[in-house]
């Protein structure tokens, strides 16, 4: 089945769902979005950025599409793949986070995968609509496969980040380059109209407000870029998405788009699971907690993101072979 619910929640998890309802999701109603309450954001990225440091890893700053990245590497003795990497796209409503507030997730990536993981600085709001996000995703996805040698590149994401993810998909095809290895998503936003929906409410959502949404819609399709392709990325040609795996907390807002997706992928011959999560909040595996939910759900996609890995290199291998 693609659908995988897990109900049974672990002691951890009511404390944190409490909390995010009680006090998280009144902040973030009231929280003003005009272009300085925005723009003050980026804080929380500095603060998360000055925190603790992920262990194993080796972390270095660099420019990725043009844009300021971080690449995290796994340490110690490793069946690491030269060939692959993954490229992290964060989350935040294309308004808030970057590489501070999404260290510990690609850093978890890097160790379960043994690849290197590259976390994007894309430009976001105020100063920038979802059209410029998505072309610095696309063109940091093009530089690692056409300067950085990589034969192969899983793209993942959450929330907002998810979203840029499934359009990297769609710009890998229009433009020509091979389609990524397989797609992650925790909490992906799939619809980027999701505030124009009446028949959506974020009630059962531990932290997402829908009135949040509803004021940051008007701004998504500014430029300096031009948003282009689908607005809802079920509308994409699913014959030629790559595997893919989604987390989602049960019942939360964007849970309905991504079994909707994951439902028509595997109708479309393309292997997919999404996996549900009860008493969660939104893209909990971001978050730096060690809960046994987190540390499963990251062990879920890396294994799933592993055995993509593995029979697109055998698919290769093949290729070569005949080629040969």
């Amino acid at each position: 089945m693609p659908i995988v619910q897990h109900r049974k929640a672990s002691v951890r998890s009511y404390p944190i769902w409490v909390g995010s309802r009680v006090f998280l999701k009144p902040l973030l109603s009231l929280w003003p979005l005009n272009r300085p309450g925005m723009a003050g954001l980026f804080l929380i990225d500095r603060m998360f950025a000055v925190g603790p440091k992920p262990h194993h890893v080796v972390r270095e700053q660099i420019r990725l599409g043009d844009r300021p990245a971080e690449v995290i590497v796994p340490t110690g003795p490793s069946r690491r793949d030269s060939d692959t990497a993954i490229l992290y796209l964060h989350g935040g409503a294309f308004v808030v986070g970057g590489v501070g507030t999404h260290r510990s997730i690609a850093a978890r990536l890097s160790r379960a995968c043994e690849v290197p993981v590259f976390s994007l600085v894309y430009r976001q709001l105020p100063a920038a609509g979802v059209g410029t996000s998505v072309s610095d995703a696309v063109s940091a996805y093009r530089e690692l496969l056409t300067e950085r040698g990589y034969r192969r590149v899983v793209v993942a994401g959450d929330s907002a980040g998810g979203f840029l993810a499934a359009k990297v998909v769609e710009g890998a095809a229009a433009q020509g380059l091979p389609a990524p290895a397989a797609l992650i998503g925790y909490s992906p936003l799939l619809d980027l109209g999701l505030a124009d929906n009446p028949d959506r409410s974020s009630r059962s959502d531990a932290y997402i407000p829908l009135s949040a949404l509803v004021k940051l819609a008007p701004h998504f399709l500014r430029g300096p870029v031009a948003f282009t392709g689908v607005r809802r990325i079920a509308d994409l040609d699913l014959e030629g998405f790559p595997p893919t795996i989604m987390i989602t907390a049960q019942d939360e807002l964007l849970e309905p788009d991504v079994i909707d997706l994951v439902e028509n992928l595997d109708e479309a011959g393309v292997r997919a699971e999404a996996h549900s999560y009860s008493w969660q909040i939104h893209a909990f595996p971001v978050f730096g907690s060690h809960h046994r939910e987190t540390l499963e759900a990251i062990e879920v996609s890396a294994e799933f993101a592993g055995r993509a890995i593995r029979e697109a290199k055998s698919a290769d291998g093949r290729a070569n072979k005949w080629a040969g």
